[in-house]
C-alpha cells in the first residue's frame, strides 16, 4: 500500500490497525498478511508479531474498532439514561437507529461482514469480558427506546425481549442484504432502514398517526 507515514518509536501497533483498516475498505483483506503488512511499514516481521500473533488476531483489533464505532453511534441517539421526551421522539429515535444500523453496513461492506462473521465471533467473546463494554450495549440503546415509547404512550403493551430481538433481525437483514447487493434497491440505504423500521413498529404496536409524526420530527430536526 502507499502513502503510508514513517513510524515513530511505539506507533506500530496502531500502524499495524489502521494497515489492515486500510486492506478491509480497500477490499483487499483475503491477499493481507502480516509480512506483507511488515514489509509495507518497512518493519521486520519479529516486529509483527510481538503485537499480533497471527492474521485472526489483527483482524480482530479491526473489528473491535467496528464494534466501538457502531456503539458510539448508537449512543448519540440513545445516551444511557436520555430518556425519550415523547412518543413521537422515540420513533424518530428508531428510524434514526435503523439508518445508522444500514448505513453503516452498506458504507462498509467488508468490514460488516467481518463484524458479522467468524472474527466478530472471536471478538464478541473478548468484548463480553468487558464489563464497561457490557454495561449498556447497542441492544441496550434500542431496548430503552423501546421501553420510552410504552411509558410514553406510544405502545399499549411493555416490549418484550421476543420483541426487540424481532427489530433487531429485521434491521440486521435488511442492513445485510442492501450491503451485499441482494436487495436491487440496496443503493438506496435509508429508504431501505426507513420501511424496514415503519413496518418494525407498525408490528409492535405504534400507530401510522404516531409513525408518521415520528418521521416527521426526524425530517425536520437540525
Amino acid at each position: 500500500m502507499n502513502d503510508i507515514p514513517p513510524l515513530r518509536r511505539g506507533d506500530l501497533r496502531d500502524a499495524l490497525v489502521v494497515y489492515a483498516r486500510r486492506a478491509t475498505d480497500q477490499g483487499q483483506i483475503d491477499s493481507m498478511s502480516l509480512r506483507a503488512a511488515a514489509r509495507d511499514l518497512g518493519v521486520s516481521s519479529g516486529a509483527v508479531y510481538r503485537h499480533f500473533c497471527d492474521k485472526d488476531a489483527l483482524l480482530k483489533a479491526v473489528v473491535h474498532q467496528g464494534f466501538l464505532h457502531l456503539r458510539e453511534v448508537f449512543f448519540k441517539i440513545r445516551a444511557e439514561g436520555c430518556v425519550a421526551s415523547s412518543a413521537e421522539h422515540s420513533v424518530a429515535r428508531a428510524f434514526e437507529m435503523g439508518r445508522a444500523f444500514v448505513c453503516f453496513a452498506y458504507g462498509n461492506p467488508t468490514l460488516w461482514r467481518m463484524m458479522f462473521g467468524r472474527i466478530g465471533v472471536l471478538c464478541r467473546e473478548d468484548l463480553k469480558h468487558d464489563p464497561e463494554l457490557m454495561r449498556y450495549t447497542v441492544l441496550d440503546c434500542t431496548v430503552e427506546n423501546c421501553r420510552d415509547m410504552h411509558r410514553l404512550g406510544g405502545l399499549a403493551d411493555p416490549p418484550q425481549m421476543e420483541d426487540i430481538y424481532f427489530l433487531w433481525s429485521a434491521i440486521h437483514g435488511a442492513a445485510d442484504l442492501a450491503q451485499s447487493g441482494v436487495r436491487t434497491d440496496g443503493s438506496e440505504p435509508l429508504r431501505v432502514a426507513d420501511e424496514t423500521t415503519e413496518r418494525s413498529l407498525r408490528a409492535l404496536g405504534c400507530t401510522k398517526a404516531l409513525i408518521k409524526s415520528g418521521q416527521e420530527m426526524l425530517t425536520t430536526a437540525p
